[in-house]
């Protein structure tokens, strides 16, 4: 066996002139090994060359090829190329071990002789090989420590297997070996074997390793001795793909269970495999019976794609089937899609029959995401989020808070490419929409736009001032739309009635403006506008003058007598509304002239005492005239009259147009109309002790006051006042938005509508309020709550160490031991109130929204774990909005756990194993919402 130490460092010891040196070429034997074998020690090594053996103590490791063995002793058979690795007891690694192999008494301690040079080295392995022994049982000292086990057990490594043993024999020739008490791990898998046999491959690339064992439990659980697990007599393991195992029996405890397998395969490949996936809950309902959930199988189709195929199999008839998939190309692009099919059949009282029938109810749901790296192409772009499902699908087969509650759903599927030197880029998109709860869904399919960017049509390069021409400022821009849009309700989807009621449309938009500085201090931008919206269906309204009248009788119980009621006329005639199928276009035109400028103004400015240091107001009004012709022309045929009673036999009008896809002309006539916003932002400063800096804050993010006043109308020339605003409290955890409207007109105090006198001449009062509301949404968790009492920044780490004393910090670790148990806890708190004017006057205060809702986990322990996924307060109709408990307890390789949903009626309890590939090993108990009545 040729053996070659590792180099170790060199001395002042020489090897004596009297030992030959063996010169030339050696011959080799036939049986020798292939490679030479490097080995260390960090207490002693020592060779046996009478017996051919060679003895390796404390942190031993021998290195032949691929194969590593570690271990406090290993012995080495050079005739037999035998490696023997154990692990010592403490008493022998406490005295030399040379003691007990000389059988010499402990107190004749043999000298101690420095290390050897890598010279002497070679030379000691050269004479060896042909039987020169020029020194017996010479110790050799080796400090070049190896990667082994902490507590000296013998590990094996070859590359592909890895495994921890009491004792171990290996054969580097036959690459056999036997290992007693052995403990190995597959992919997240621990094997503990009484007695084990395996053949290594090597470097052989067309050979696989084989371990087989004895008396072998399977576990996920790294206890020394584990909590529970698979024990079989027989097994064997296949590195990297399957373990294999006879007669089995789950353990628990060390405990044996009824659970019995007469045979089962275990995969425990690295890496995407082919392979069966155990269901994720077993459950029984009175309603759809004993059944599985989650079962399939996994297909790793290919280096970028993979497919998951699961079902639900009830023994009453109900099933489900979903495809799951994750795909993804290293700087291309990702995403994964998820597309599930649900048949539930349940039973309902029949009160025809007055029996139980079949209630079978199916529902769709398919989820996409989709995202492309903007490095793969910088001017095209693709992304996809698809929400969609059908029949409450998510309400039907969940219970969680997050699923059941959220009865909105969106989508979206965009791709975008910009035509590089050019101005143009265009647009596709696909969206859609639903609410489960009316059952409505909207679909735009497609949405393709068009746009050309601002381009200045009349600048020019070779321009010598370096200021430009007043006409180098005009700027021409266009944007062109396709839109197709179909409202439905999801039992009607993909019908006829799907297409043929859906709306389309062209539009066209030219805009020109150019931007001109007056003043300095002020810009003018004219603007002219050209529209052209195309559409293929318009409304026509048709009079029906029946008079529709109800009449009813009363008859006593026994039909004598009768008592009749008088007619009742419900209308006096009725607007009928048709549509007409047929291309018609809409052109637009339209002018406008505006003015802006921007107003600074402050107060306090410039102080240096005290935390308030200056407020600053800035205020951007502007005034803008519009233009735009009468549409009720009817040479346009925009526009059309109807009669609406036979009282009355005026004519009202109505567009053609009316519920469009890009909007219909206005009824109002012409339009010249002075229209005026004011924005406005109010900002302090205040001076910081922590820091000694100056910071500026927003008071108001907005205050914003528009109106116009149109001068060719013939009543009603004033438009109503809006007031809007919004501002933020605790450092952005509190949003405030508010609204009001005033108006410069009285209104009519039995219609409520508006009339063509002022409130001044009426009240004495410039404005009337009209109606205002207020939304204040406040969302926070303890741990921000906390940061904001201490002065810290709300979401962000607090940087830095303390400086105070040890008893002010360890009142700090106790107050944040118990924040930090709630530290994830959030509260959201939405308020919505509206005020309205009545018609004698008084406001009235609606409460539109009022709730308070919380959700977290609460970290009791390392090993207990609260959560509320969610428990929520209506004010206005008192009482609790869903509430959604659950606990988890870690058993360590076992999971306890419970989640309750009380409104619902729901529950679910089960104790499980942690880790794949054995966590299918699980005793749930719940009650699904097919078995509540609620």
């Amino acid at each position: 066996m040729g053996v070659k130490p590792i180099p170790v460092a060199a001395d002042s010891v020489s090897v004596l002139d009297s030992v030959p040196r063996l010169r030339g070429v050696v011959a080799f034997s036939a049986d020798t090994l292939e490679d030479l074998v490097d080995y260390s020690a960090t207490d002693s090594i020592i060779f046996d060359n009478a017996n051919h053996l060679i003895y390796l103590y404390g942190e031993a490791s021998i290195k032949y090829q691929t194969y590593s063995i570690t271990a406090d002793f290993i012995r080495v058979n050079l005739d037999s190329s035998i490696a023997l690795a154990e692990q010592l007891p403490d008493s022998l690694k406490k005295k030399d071990p040379l003691d007990e192999l000389r059988e010499e008494p402990a107190e004749a301690e043999p000298e101690e002789e420095l290390p050897l040079t890598q010279e002497q080295l070679d030379s000691i392995y050269l004479d060896s090989l042909n039987g020169i022994t020029p020194l017996d049982n010479k110790r050799l000292v080796n400090d070049v420590p190896k990667e082994r086990n902490e507590d000296g057990r013998p590990f094996f490594d070859d590359g592909s297997t890895q495994f921890t043993a009491k004792r171990l024999r290996y054969n580097f020739k036959t690459r056999r070996g036997k290992v007693y008490d052995v403990l190995t791990e597959e992919s997240n898998m621990f094997i503990h074997g009484s007695e084990t046999k395996f053949v290594s491959a090597g470097q052989d690339t067309n050979a696989v390793d084989y371990v087989y064992s004895q008396d072998v439990i399977l576990t996920t659980c790294n206890a020394e001795h584990p909590h529970y697990g698979i024990r079989s007599k027989k097994q064997k393991i296949i590195p990297n793909r399957q373990v294999i195992v006879g007669p089995s029996n789950l353990e628990i405890a060390g405990v044996p269970t009824p659970f019995i397998i007469p045979f089962g395969f275990f995969p425990i490949a690295r890496g995407a495999k082919n392979g069966l996936i155990f269901p994720s809950d077993y459950e029984y309902s009175d309603q759809w019976g004993f059944g599985l959930r989650d079962i399939g199988y996994y297909f790793p189709l290919g280096e970028h794609f993979d497919l998951e195929l699961l079902s639900d199999i009830y023994f009453n008839g109900s099933w489900g089937i979903k495809a799951n998939s994750q795909y993804r190309k290293r700087y291309k692009y990702s995403g994964s899609i998820n597309i599930g099919f649900s048949n539930r059949i349940g039973e309902v009282y029949n009160q025809e029959l007055g029996a139980l029938v079949k209630d079978p109810r199916k529902s769709f749901s398919i989820n996409w995401s989709h995202t492309q790296d903007p490095r793969s192409r910088p001017n095209q772009t693709f992304s996809a989020s698809v929400q969609m499902q059908t029949s409450g699908y998510d309400q039907l087969n969940y219970n969680d808070a997050s699923r059941v509650l959220n009865n909105s759903y969106s989508s979206n599927i965009a791709f975008r490419k910009k035509f590089v030197g050019t101005p143009f880029a265009v647009s596709a998109n696909v969206r859609h929409s639903q609410n489960t709860r009316t059952n409505e869904m909207q679909f735009t399919l497609p949405d393709i736009n068009i746009s050309m960017n601002r381009i200045f049509p009349f600048k020019s390069n070779k321009r010598r001032s370096p200021e430009p021409k007043w006409y180098e400022k005009i700027s021409l821009q266009y944007t062109g739309k396709v839109l197709n849009r179909i409202k439905t309700q999801d039992t009607l989807l993909f019908s006829q009635p799907l297409f043929t009621n859906a709306d389309f449309g062209v539009d066209h938009d030219l805009n020109s403006s150019a931007s001109f500085n007056v003043l300095k201090y002020f810009n003018i931008t004219p603007s002219v506008r050209y529209g052209e919206s195309w559409y293929f269906k318009t409304v026509q309204r048709t009079f029906d003058p029946n008079i529709e009248i109800e009449y009813d009788t009363v008859y006593n119980a026994d039909s004598s007598d009768f008592t009749e009621i008088p007619a009742d006329t419900l209308s006096f005639g009725q607007v009928l509304r048709k549509t007409i199928h047929g291309f018609k276009p809409l052109r637009q035109y339209s002018a406008s002239l505006s003015m802006s400028t921007t107003i600074f103004g402050s107060l306090g400015v410039g102080r240096k005492k005290g935390w308030f240091r200056g407020v600053r107001h800035v205020v951007k009004p502007t005034i803008s005239f519009n233009f735009s012709p009468d549409y009720t022309v009817p040479s346009l045929g925009y526009v059309d009259y109807v009669q609406q009673d036979i009282r009355d036999p005026t004519e009202i009008a109505y567009s053609l147009f009316e519920g469009a896809l890009f909007g219909s002309p206005s009824l109002s006539g012409r339009q010249m109309a002075l229209s005026y916003a004011i924005n406005n932002l109010f900002e302090a400063k205040v001076f910081s002790q922590k820091d000694t800096t100056e910071k500026k804050i927003k008071l108001f993010n907005s205050i914003n006051i528009n109106g116009s006043h149109n001068f060719v109308s013939d009543s009603l020339k004033w438009s109503e006042i809006n007031l809007s605003g919004s501002t933020q409290f605790f450092k952005g955890l509190s949003q405030l938005n508010f609204s009001m409207v005033y108006d410069p007109y009285d209104r009519d105090r039995t219609t409520m509508r508006r009339i063509n006198k002022f409130y001044w001449d009426t009240e004495g009062k410039i404005l009337r309020f009209d109606r205002a509301a207020v939304r204040i949404s406040t969302g926070m968790t303890i741990d921000q709550i906390r940061k904001l009492f201490k002065g810290e920044e709300v979401g962000l780490q607090s940087r830095g160490g303390s400086r105070r004393g040890s008893s002010d910090q360890s009142q700090d670790n106790e107050e944040e031991s118990l924040t930090d148990l709630f530290k994830d806890f959030r509260l959201s708190h939405d308020l919505v109130l509206m005020w309205t004017m009545q018609a004698d006057g008084s406001k009235k205060l609606d409460i539109m929204t009022n709730s308070i809702n919380t959700r977290g986990n609460i970290r009791l322990s390392p090993n207990w774990d609260i959560s509320v996924g969610n428990i929520g307060y209506d004010l206005r109709s008192k009482r609790l909005t869903y509430p959604y408990l659950g606990f988890t307890r870690n058993l360590h390789c076992w999971e306890m756990g419970f989640n309750w949903a009380p409104q619902r009626g729901t529950y679910s309890f089960f104790i499980r194993v942690r880790q794949d590939p054995l966590s299918f090993i699980k005793i749930p108990y719940q009650r699904n919402n097919q078995d509540v009545r609620f």
